[in-house]
């Protein structure tokens, strides 16, 4: 019986030490990068199609044909972070260029600590093609407190762009964090990618 024991316990404890290990070889947004991927791989298909690829229907998202864009009734949590999903779709070609994915932060220290670290998170998995925009895209992401983002103006945001990969898979990645119009405790951000014509 305590032979049983004794081996039911270490079979626990293997268990969790390769839990462990595979957390650790897991990036902690792996599943927006995996999302971001998923639509990626869409862009320059024509709508109905890319649609049908990602088990998007009409239901689900409205078309807006002046915006040219689909909102996702799936909400991504991640890390206990909640994202709303937007597909964007070019108006003159019905072809779908681009992904929009947006949180909110809340205007804390630890807010602000969290959107450094994402946008960081997303720098480090695109790689820029330029040393020069990792280096704009780092600057801009030190700004990313309450001095650039004051309570009063509510215009008050911070935006920053960069190229990843080549060819036909160029892309170009955009975050975007800003003052809230509804409340002054929020801080949107939403990250942008978009083929980038060669």
């Amino acid at each position: 019986m305590r032979k049983s024991y004794f081996i039911l316990i270490c079979g626990i404890v293997v268990l969790s030490l390769l839990s462990t290990a595979c957390s650790k070889d897991k990036p902690k947004y792996a599943e927006l990068f995996t999302h971001v991927e998923k639509h990626r791989a869409v862009f320059m298909q024509p709508r109905e199609e890319g649609l049908a690829a990602l088990k998007i229907t009409d239901a689900v998202g409205e078309y807006d044909t002046t915006l040219g864009t689909i909102l996702q009734d799936d909400i991504l949590t991640v890390n206990q972070m909640e994202f709303i999903q937007q597909v964007v779709v070019d108006v003159n070609t019905n072809k779908i260029i681009g992904y929009r994915i947006g949180t909110v932060f809340p205007r804390s220290e630890s807010g602000f600590q969290n959107a450094r670290e994402l946008v960081r998170a997303f720098l480090d998995h695109y790689e820029p093609v330029e040393d020069e925009e990792t280096d704009k895209v780092e600057k801009s992401v030190q700004t990313i407190d309450r001095m650039t983002l004051p309570l009063k103006p509510l215009v008050g945001s911070i935006e920053e762009s960069w190229s990843y990969g080549k060819g036909e898979n160029k892309m170009l990645i955009t975050y975007k964090m800003t003052n809230s119009l509804e409340s002054d405790d929020e801080l949107p951000m939403n990250f942008y990618f978009s083929h980038e014509e060669k």
